[in-house]
């Protein structure tokens, strides 16, 4: 089942991470190695982002909570069926219309599973209904309710806590995009985030760990995720 999914996964990635590190018009760089892309040529996206790998690739994850570390041990093994029926505290709803490429295989299980501490979350698919769980804790953080069609996944309704629903569709279109779909893609942070880079690149390492690469301001929605592979 899981080598299934897997090849729903995979396909031809977007341009890879900027190589660029010289400042132009379109760049600025800071003291500790983070750089601001406005949109232009030297940025892929749509969108202006902070390159912030010299922080989230460079982290080395620890913690010294013997239970935390007990509980992200034990989760990898856990197919998250547990994740099913599990509260989301605070938990809010949202509609909203996301749509993903699909090559109609069928999706039921395992989508993700993090590797390593430096990977924060795992993605579970049950009857339509994506599951996304912290790595470290094993708390359900994010429930997408989608429909499933030949060519294209359409996430219509999103649950989560009343503090993170404002980016919710964001963070689960990158979470999908990146993360199950290995794709590059910026993450949507907080509109209320200090524009600080030191500040931005911790954030995108508690929130995502290593796969926080880039982060913006603006809705990542708008970018195109390729289609993927034809199901055999």
């Amino acid at each position: 089942m899981f080598e299934r999914i897997k090849r729903w996964l995979t396909g031809n990635k977007p341009p890879g991470p900027l190589a660029s590190n010289k400042s132009t018009d379109e760049t600025t760089s800071t003291d500790d190695g983070f750089q601001w892309y406005e949109v232009g040529d030297e940025n892929p996206f749509p969108v202006r982002i902070l390159d912030v790998r010299s922080l989230t690739w460079n982290v080395v994850a620890t913690t010294q909570d013997q239970t935390i570390a007990a509980t992200f041990a034990s989760q990898r093994s856990s197919d998250g069926r547990e994740a099913i029926d599990a509260l989301i505290p605070n938990v809010e709803s949202l509609d909203c219309e996301l749509t993903f490429p699909h090559n109609g295989q069928e999706l039921e299980g395992i989508v993700f599973k993090a590797d390593s501490m430096e990977v924060k979350w795992d993605i579970y698919i049950y009857d339509s209904v994506f599951l996304f769980v912290r790595s470290w804790t094993g708390q359900l953080q994010y429930r997408a309710y989608a429909e499933m069609g030949d060519s294209e996944i359409r996430i219509y309704r999103i649950e989560a806590p009343s503090d993170l629903i404002d980016i919710a569709p964001q963070t689960v279109y990158f979470l999908l995009g990146s993360h199950a779909m290995d794709r590059v893609l910026p993450h949507t942070i907080p509109a209320e985030t200090p524009e600080d880079p030191q500040t931005i690149g911790l954030m995108s390492f508690s929130m995502y760990g290593r796969l926080g690469c880039y982060a913006t301001y603006e809705d990542i929605t708008q970018i195109e995720i390729p289609t993927p592979p034809t199901a055999k």
